[in-house]
């Protein structure tokens, strides 16, 4: 008599087991998705929620409806980090206005003094004191993140228009990574450590010995000063947030 065919690894996997193998997905997907929205969001909320989708994932996994578990599983987490974004709220008009303003400052500064401004100059310039600036600041990283676009990829070019938005896209970020080496060097640390070593806010604030909120007031500036360096207008008012993966 045959054998019955071996069964897919997913199939023979208990459902702790299941969970042990998905933990490192939530994590990429959770700083995937976390790059295309505001510093505001900590990626820490986002595979929290992740991991409550992947055990959601692991409980009603059925292998003879769904051949791979990681493909059923990612869904489940991108979900489930999407239901957490739209529960948050979004940046308000008042804080929109405020950003226009503090961008227009830096920009004046920048061009008055012919380098970047601290802190403390800018408050002055606003009239107001470093503490308020450093609660606006923590107040911008609710703003909508600097745009990014999708890779292109080379294999699908197939026209001048395609060339020409490869060429484009060089040309911004060779102009954000000229944006972002004028920023002061611990924001650019808090940067690296949060953009390229996907660390939380929390562990940035331990790397650092410093509190979240100021971690989270250093990326709401940051996130102001790349915005008048490169000449971007304030955040329009969004009535949802758009999809990301």
């Amino acid at each position: 008599m045959l054998s019955s065919a071996p069964k897919a690894p997913s199939q023979a996997m208990s459902r702790d087991e299941l969970i042990r193998e998905g933990l490192p997905w939530v994590r990429r997907i959770a700083f995937r998705m976390a790059r295309r929205l505001p510093p505001s969001v900590d990626v820490g909320d986002l595979i929290g929620a992740g991991s409550e989708g992947l055990i959601k994932a692991a409980d009603a996994f059925d292998p003879s409806r769904h051949p791979r578990f990681r493909t059923y599983a990612e869904a489940r987490i991108r979900g489930s980090i999407l239901d957490e974004l739209r529960s948050q709220d979004p940046m308000t008009r008042h804080g929109r206005r405020r950003l226009a303003e503090v961008t227009r400052a830096i920009r004046s500064l920048t061009l008055e003094l012919g380098r970047p401004p601290e802190e403390a100059e800018v408050a002055k310039k606003l009239e107001i004191d470093i503490e308020e600036y450093r609660r606006l600041s923590a107040d911008f990283a609710k703003a909508p993140a600097l745009a990014r676009t999708a890779e292109v990829d080379p294999d699908r070019v197939g026209g001048t228009s395609d060339v020409h938005n490869i060429a484009v896209k060089r040309e911004q970020k060779r102009m954000l990574a000229e944006a972002i080496r004028r920023l002061p060097e611990r924001t650019q640390r808090v940067l690296a450590l949060y953009y390229q070593k996907q660390c939380t806010q929390a562990e940035i604030g331990a790397i650092l010995g410093v509190t979240e909120g100021r971690v989270c007031q250093i990326l709401g500036e940051a996130t102001v000063r790349i915005r008048a360096e490169l000449g971007l207008p304030a955040p329009e008012k969004r009535k949802r947030i758009k999809r990301a993966s």
